[in-house]
């Protein structure tokens, strides 16, 4: 009788994040994927999801521009390539920085509420002593 061969268990492994090729002469992408939409109770959840998916989108985009640069046949192409993810780039973060900013100020309003409540009523009374 012959041993059956041991099983062989493979792990599953994670999708490797895969960046469109893009051709020497193509501009990246300028528009990131949208973040995920979290209820306004939960503004750190919301904020990650931004920062991370802003990360995501930088580096995939950096990595395209950086192949465009090595297939660009001519200095100027190049530095053409690397101005526009430059200005997509800073376009892109201060999109970002916008839609941080609501999540941000509606939560440290919801933090600081209860003591400014308590704070407008506190200098109301002193301010009828």
């Amino acid at each position: 009788m012959a041993e059956a061969a041991p099983k062989k268990t493979t792990k599953p492994r994670a999708k490797k994040a895969t960046a469109k090729t893009t051709t020497a002469k193509a501009a990246p992408k300028s528009a990131p994927k949208s973040a995920p939409k979290a209820d306004p109770k939960n503004a750190i959840e919301t904020a990650s999801g931004i920062m991370t998916t802003l990360a995501r989108t930088n580096f995939e985009e950096g990595v395209e521009t950086a192949r465009a640069v090595l297939k660009s046949g001519s200095i100027k192409s190049a530095v053409e390539l690397q101005n526009e993810y430059v200005r997509s780039t800073l376009k892109r973060n201060i999109d970002a920085a916008r839609e941080l900013n609501e999540p941000t100020v509606s939560s440290v309003r919801d933090a600081v509420g209860p003591y400014t409540t308590k704070f407008t009523e506190a200098f109301e009374k002193l301010r009828a002593a």
